[in-house]
């Protein structure tokens, strides 16, 4: 990156840097690109408000369709009720990134402001590539979260593969992630039901993916929890397109009190970080994540307090 837009740690040791986990050696940007080129699943994790990480995807994007691929670009940020739209608006207008906000209905959406998210859109466009819809929708994502697996539809569950379990030990680092995202807020059978969901989610997108792409595989743009390949989307897709290459990746805030790549497993509850490269950037915020949530807690109470004041 020649600028960086989030403005923490922008010296750090790690900052630029790009970590090949299974070989433990960095690696050239150089190196990274061949290595993706010919992978048929390409799956680009971030954290959701780091601008560099989008930017850092567009290159990625950008790079596949110069060394000749033509995959599909997903997004887990557009779920299936704005399927319709978004292939309608890029029907009509197929080189213009902004107006796919408004046909989806971005602003509602909850996801950081579309400029972040632009980028990666005028990068896929350009080259000419295939803007896709991933996600569960959110009312389906809560419907499955209530009613577990003994009471979702068996269409779903077979076309899911939602009757094959996480082996223990990867249910367990779910519910944990789950809980530690939630700082201790949320009761068990929450964190069951939520982390059931989440499960859902990565079957759908990878089942939406792989039904989608052709030989020239697909992109994911998607949070780094979904792009773990030890039970996320990669999981759910080697059972899907079993012999299809893939490649996971996540862009990584740095820390302030971690100098060493292989220190930022811990986090991710895994001896090794469960990526195959880790691409390391600033970080836009460094209050603690638990501090946040509070404050976003204390903000919805106070906007249902309100809500329930005008009626």
């Amino acid at each position: 990156m020649s600028a960086w837009q989030a403005p923490h740690y922008r010296d750090h040791p790690l900052t630029g840097r790009i970590w090949n986990v299974a070989e433990e050696r960095f690696v050239s940007q150089a190196e990274l690109i061949a290595a993706l080129a010919p992978a048929d699943f390409i799956l680009l994790g971030e954290t959701h408000d780091n601008p560099d990480h989008h930017l850092l995807q567009a290159e990625i994007v950008t790079a596949m369709a110069n060394a000749g691929r033509r995959p599909i670009v997903a997004f887990e940020m557009f779920d299936m009720t704005q399927a319709e739209a978004l292939a309608g608006q890029l029907k009509v207008a197929p080189k213009d990134s902004a107006g796919i906000a408004e046909a989806v209905g971005w602003a509602k959406s909850g996801w950081p402001d579309w400029q972040l998210y632009r980028p990666i859109a005028d990068a896929a466009l350009a080259a000419g590539l295939e803007i896709r819809a991933a996600n569960m929708s959110r009312a389906k994502a809560r419907g499955l979260a209530q009613s577990g697996l003994d009471g979702a539809d068996p269409g779903l569950v077979g076309r899911l593969g939602l009757d094959v379990p996480l082996a223990d030990t990867q249910q367990k680092n779910l519910r944990q992630e789950i809980g530690d995202a939630h700082c201790g807020y949320a009761p068990v059978e929450m964190i069951d039901a939520m982390a059931f969901a989440q499960f859902a989610r990565d079957a759908h997108i990878a089942h939406e993916i792989s039904s989608a792409a052709g030989d020239d595989g697909a992109i994911l743009i998607a949070g780094a929890g979904h792009t773990r390949h030890d039970r996320a989307v990669p999981l759910h897709l080697r059972r899907k397109a079993p012999g299809r290459s893939i490649v996971s990746m996540a862009f990584l805030e740095v820390s302030d009190s971690e100098q060493f790549a292989s220190a930022y497993a811990e986090p991710f509850g895994s001896p090794a970080l469960p990526f195959d490269y880790v691409w390391f950037t600033p970080r836009v915020d460094i209050r603690d994540a638990c501090e946040r949530f509070e404050e976003q807690l204390k903000k919805m109470q106070e906007g249902k307090a309100a809500a329930k004041k005008e009626k």
